[in-house]
């Protein structure tokens, strides 16, 4: 089976190389970051380059397409709209990251797989555009992968975190914002399930459990250091900001789930 990630030297792009790569002819983009493959398996692309884009799929004639693209969103979605026009008459599967934003235009509860989608921000407008290009040009072709938060032993957001618990300073985080995580390495597995079991539809990529980003931070903070300062902030004129994503389907093995507690020991041993 050919693979092609597209944005392959992000966060979660790169766990992806790394989980498929062992067992299956993988291709990855990247913009400056050379990735861990064999040279003619790797492309750099600047994604306002359609032809080239287009060259190399005709190219690798890939089985399964898996965005990881990050940039312009309207640059973002007309190259996303060229590769879905691309591969729209053969059987290729595409795979699309998309985000808990699509749901940030109601916060009042938590949503599930088949809730529709409502956003507020122009990042949760543009993944909902880019969920429907998918869906509907794809059919079951065409799938979902919301995520949360997403860390990562070597995520921006645990150094950041790390490096100030190095320098003394205090943690801020939000005791009303209600929302779960996830982590690299775990989405690629759960990526591979989908794929290897051909599971159709939108999938939400999260842990099972929901609590305050204070709670879990605080958790993860004392899971790395004994002088890690947390304060509590709210975030103003709202008294919950439910941001979860909740996991409803039936069909997923058991071995698909894990919670706070496993990613939080996942990231501090």
């Amino acid at each position: 089976m050919k693979i092609l990630i597209l944005g392959a030297s992000g966060l979660v792009g790169n766990a992806l190389v790394k989980e498929f790569s062992p067992d299956y002819d993988v291709y990855g983009t990247y913009h400056s970051t050379k990735l861990d493959l064999n040279s003619e398996n790797q492309l750099q692309w600047d994604i306002k380059d359609s032809e080239k884009m287009m060259n190399w799929i005709e190219k690798i004639c890939p089985d399964v397409v898996i965005s990881c693209l990050r940039g312009d969103f309207n640059v973002q979605f007309e190259a996303h709209a060229n590769i879905v026009e691309k591969i729209k008459s053969t059987s290729t599967k595409f795979l699309f990251c998309s985000t808990t934003n699509v749901f940030d235009g109601e916060v009042s509860k938590h949503h599930a797989e088949n809730d529709q989608p409502v956003a507020e921000s122009d990042y949760g407008q543009f993944k909902i555009k880019c969920e429907n290009l998918i869906t509907t040009e794809l059919g079951e072709r065409g799938i979902v992968l919301r995520l949360p938060m997403v860390w990562g032993k070597q995520s921006p957001r645990l150094n950041e975190i790390k490096e100030k618990i190095k320098n003394g300073q205090q943690i801020e985080a939000y005791s009303n914002i209600y929302l779960n995580h996830a982590i690299d390495y775990l989405i690629a597995k759960q990526v591979r399930q989908i794929i290897e079991n051909h599971y159709k539809g939108i999938f939400h990529l999260a842990t099972t459990d929901i609590e305050s980003q204070f709670s879990f931070i605080l958790k993860l903070v004392r899971g790395l250091s004994n002088d890690g300062k947390v304060i509590s902030t709210t975030l103003e004129n709202v008294d919950e900001y439910n941001f979860g994503l909740l996991i409803n389907r039936t069909d997923l093995a058991s071995n698909f789930y894990y919670n706070n507690e496993e990613l939080i020991n996942k990231l501090v041993n």
